[in-house]
């Protein structure tokens, strides 16, 4: 009973100086995984601009699309002199 007990301690007290010795490591090697997964994130969708939303500081003039000029082909065009 007492042998029992004197070896589960010891079982216990190796096993939580290993998890004190890893869980920096495990630690970092998460944050960079959530780090990289981020970046291929940002780096995969295109950028898109919010053409409603003007920040402050920031100066922007709306511009109407003109229309196409229409291409009359049926007939040859007289050029200016």
């Amino acid at each position: 009973m007492f042998e029992d007990r004197v070896i589960r301690r010891l079982r216990v007290q190796t096993v939580r100086e290993s998890l004190n010795y890893w869980s920096p490591a495990l630690v970092g090697a998460g944050i960079a995984c959530v780090a990289l997964f981020v970046a291929l994130h940002l780096a995969a969708t295109p950028a898109s601009i919010n053409r409603d939303y003007v920040p402050d500081g920031e100066a922007k003039r709306y511009v109407t699309p003109r229309t196409q000029p229409k291409l009359e082909l049926d007939r040859i065009p007289t050029f200016v002199r």
